[in-house]
């Protein structure tokens, strides 16, 4: 890996796939909560508990918009930087790339 291009591309490639996943974590951690708050409503649950756990949500909720931003501001910068380097299209690194791009493509549009 002499060419710094491929050192840059692994890391942005990098960098997509861990937003990627926050993103998803992030979504799957709503969904968890959701699922709490109905089974703490089928409890009978003190009404404070309720209150807690609404805001427990409110926070995740809150973490998504700011998730997804990230990952299609950096999402483009790796898109961008594989339209630039076409000359690396024969590497291993590149076509991991191209990858990461459709995986994270698809879960922006989820």
């Amino acid at each position: 890996m002499a060419d710094p291009r491929l050192r840059q591309l692994v890391i942005k490639t990098g960098v997509v796939k861990r937003l990627a996943k926050e993103k998803t974590v992030y979504e799957k951690e709503v969904k968890t909560e959701f699922a709490r708050l109905d089974k703490f409503k089928t409890d009978g649950a003190d009404e404070h508990v309720l209150r807690k756990q609404e805001e427990v949500i409110q926070e995740c909720q809150m973490m998504l918009p700011d998730s997804k931003r990230r990952l299609q501001k950096e999402f483009e910068l790796l898109q961008k930087f594989l339209q630039d380097e076409q000359d690396l299209k024969e590497t291993e690194e590149y076509t991991k790339a191209a990858e990461m791009l459709s995986e994270a493509e698809a879960i922006l549009k989820a």
